[in-house]
């Protein structure tokens, strides 16, 4: 479809007759915008001069939207490349627009003429906006925190601020993320970042290590393979021991003992045996102390 045409004066008439076809404006805005947290976009266009006459620095590229003409901003990472940043609504799902670049032209004698051409007709689809939530507003350096939205997908990476934290593809509506070892008892946001999106899903107070370690940190059995794990304090267990509760989300597929650290004692070993085929997680549990989450696989 082709975009309306605007009515010139005749000279500026002559002068887009006579540059048309050396001089256009080129649509570089994808047909679908990746998802934006904020709502905000970004319309981009090149401007593509195969005339001599035309005076470099003369080049304004405008984007007609809603029938309002906004001035574009001339990028510095490549040139006669144009962007428009504009917000759209919430309710807002398809963005009609075309572009209108005005030039001037040189003649040997030295007079100008200005000059513009318009370009066709384009549209964008905009994603829904997409809602990110964590399911903690607080845990500990080492502890596992989950996201929940939608379009998650195993290239996604889950920052903590600036740091990129182990992140497990769990589902498109969920990831997990082990929270790294930043400085304690500040909060911090928390981004998904993928080849598609930067987004804000919340923030996340971060308190300081559990007390209590086990190793390994993660699990891989065999049906029948038992495997040792090493539980650990860093200080002397209470009067009467420090009973450790250990679950897990798939129970058909390990026999698992129960675990106390003696009283005085650091430091307990326990076995643990694969049963069924299956994948989930071990979640350690004791007295107040965060709790740990330690990936588990029976294949």
């Amino acid at each position: 479809m082709k975009a309306k045409r605007i009515l010139l004066p005749s000279s500026l008439f002559i002068a887009f007759c006579l540059t048309a076809c050396s001089v256009k404006i080129v649509n570089t805005t994808p047909d679908i915008a990746p998802a934006s947290p904020t709502g905000n976009y970004t319309l981009s266009a090149h401007a593509q001069v195969n005339k001599k006459n035309v005076v470099p620095s003369s080049l304004e590229a405008f984007v007609v939207i809603d029938g309002e003409q906004r001035a574009m901003t001339a990028t510095t990472t490549a040139p006669n490349l144009f962007q428009y940043d504009f917000q759209a609504t919430a309710q807002e799902e398809l963005t009609r627009f075309y572009y209108v670049l005005k030039f001037v032209t040189q003649k040997e004698n030295g007079t100008t003429a200005s000059a513009q051409v318009i370009s066709d007709l384009y549209q964008v689809q905009l994603p829904s906006q997409i809602t990110l939530k964590v399911n903690k507003t607080r845990a500990a350096v080492g502890t596992r925190v989950s996201i929940n939205g939608q379009g998650f997908t195993d290239q996604d990476i889950v920052f903590i601020d600036h740091t990129p934290a182990e992140t497990v593809f769990t589902s498109p509506k969920q990831l997990q993320f082990v929270v790294p070892q930043l400085k304690p008892n500040f909060g911090y946001s928390i981004e998904v970042r993928s080849t598609t999106r930067a987004q804000i899903a919340g923030y996340l107070r971060i308190d300081p290590a559990s007390p209590l370690s086990v190793l390994p940190k993660q699990l891989s059995l065999k049906p029948g393979q038992s495997q040792a794990l090493a539980f650990a304090l860093d200080y002397p267990a209470p009067y009467g021991g420090l009973y450790v509760n250990v679950t897990t989300d798939i129970p058909d597929s390990i026999i698992m003992p129960e675990v106390l650290i003696p009283e005085g004692a650091r430091t307990v070993s326990a076995t643990i045996k694969g049963d069924k085929v299956g994948q989930g997680h071990l979640f350690i549990n004791a007295d107040a102390l965060p709790e740990l989450v330690i990936p588990l696989t029976v294949r």
